[in-house]
């Protein structure tokens, strides 16, 4: 992007990224009234999740070589256009296999957005990605505040929180014109990136196990989000008897410590190299998890120990992407096309797992799984910091 300016690029991608919050979190006040259009059980209506993450990651596999032929500008455009009409298209259907097939056009969307939100800010902030792609996702976190705070309010006075939804998807649609019409240049390799650089072009870099090890990283750690976020009420209710309302209230606490914790890494991502930041984020998160271990049954005990598993693991998500943007800085849109596609495949698998284990096993298996799933995060991120030490060595001999 040579005549655009960075402080441009960063605006559209966090404004991007914060209605992609709005849109994501927005989804789960309105499946009742979606339930009610289609006729069909909530049960039912709960496929719009899947196959949103379906879409999502189908996108994410086939956005990273088309970003690194044609740039991030025409991926943007048409994603933005397509989760635009994919949005009004399945809130306004009335028949549950069409709003279905809608619901995966507006995954496709997203997951081209997304990676392309990613990728921008990379390039835009090469001397600082670390920072700028914390506070990229911050400002996911922020729309999903924004999100369901404003569909309460429009089913107060409406009767139906459709009508933010359809905002949102106005405000996708203008935020596509402005791309088109503001962003200039191809995307080229940054030459900041900290080593080691790769040595694999095209679709060789789909055959580095460091690429992949960075893959398991995402799966594990989106998988666990999700699998503490869409389960925390739950978990409350079974290991402390707390209600329905003041389990909302702890689920809500968690995703403001998870943004919160994007802003800490976005400050901490100037002082501290990737790998050391990673490092503390995961460690700090496994505290946690053994926290909730041994907490088991006591309220405020738990309460604290979700809430710092989530301020410590806000990092984890965009500076993995930062570190993969440095590594294989002449295949960012493959690199990265992986390491999203790879947290979507976590989205669908893991909080499904966890969910069969705190409904069947009970509460302490579900204990272990996040704790077993932090530590194996930490063996995961040892083996990526040995290797990518020997490519270094090897690549200075």
């Amino acid at each position: 992007m040579k005549s655009t300016s960075p402080r441009i690029v960063l605006v559209l991608s966090y404004l991007t990224y914060l209605l992609l919050g709005m849109f994501n979190a927005g989804i789960g006040p309105v499946l009742g009234e979606l339930s009610e259009r289609t006729s069909s059980s909530l049960a039912a209506i709960g496929g719009v999740l899947t196959f949103v993450f379906l879409g999502s990651l189908a996108a994410q596999i086939a956005a990273g070589p088309l970003t690194d032929r044609f740039g991030q500008k025409p991926v943007l455009v048409v994603s933005l256009l397509v989760l635009s009409i994919g949005l009004v298209g399945f809130t306004n259907a009335r028949a549950l296999p069409w709003m279905f097939m809608l619901v995966l056009l507006t995954g496709l969307g997203q997951g081209g957005a997304d990676m392309g939100a990613n990728l921008a800010v990379a390039e835009a902030a090469p001397k600082n990605s670390t920072s700028a792609l914390n506070l990229l996702h911050f400002f996911y976190g922020l729309g999903a505040f924004i999100g369901p705070a404003l569909i309460g309010i429009a089913i107060a006075l409406t009767g139906s929180g459709l009508l933010v939804h359809w905002s949102v998807a106005g405000l996708f649609f203008v935020l596509a014109l402005v791309i088109a019409a503001l962003l200039q240049g191809r995307p080229r390799p940054d030459e900041m990136a900290e080593p080691p650089r790769e040595t694999t072009v095209g679709y060789g870099v789909y055959r580095s196990p460091l690429l992949w090890l960075m893959g398991a990283v995402m799966l594990v750690y989106v998988g666990v989000e999700f699998g503490l976020g869409s389960w925390i009420s739950t978990y409350m209710h079974m290991s402390t008897g707390t209600d329905a309302q003041h389990g909302a209230w702890v689920t809500s606490a968690y995703w403001a410590a998870l943004a919160i914790g994007r802003l800490a890494g976005a400050a901490a991502g100037r002082r501290l190299r990737r790998l050391r930041l990673l490092g503390a984020a995961l460690g700090g998160s496994l505290l946690g998890g053994l926290g909730l271990l041994a907490s088991h049954g006591i309220v405020a005990a738990t309460i604290l120990c979700l809430v710092w598993i989530a301020f410590s693991y806000g990092t984890v998500y965009p500076t993995t992407v930062a570190l993969a943007t440095g590594a294989f800085s002449a295949n960012k849109g493959k690199a990265v096309s992986v390491l999203v596609a790879a947290g979507s495949m976590g989205g669908i698998l893991l909080p499904w797992f966890a969910g069969l284990l705190l409904q069947g096993s009970g509460t302490p298996a579900y204990l272990w799984f996040v704790a077993l799933s932090l530590a194996v995060l930490l063996i995961i991120l040892f083996v990526i910091s040995r290797g990518m030490r020997r490519a270094a060595n090897a690549g200075s001999s």
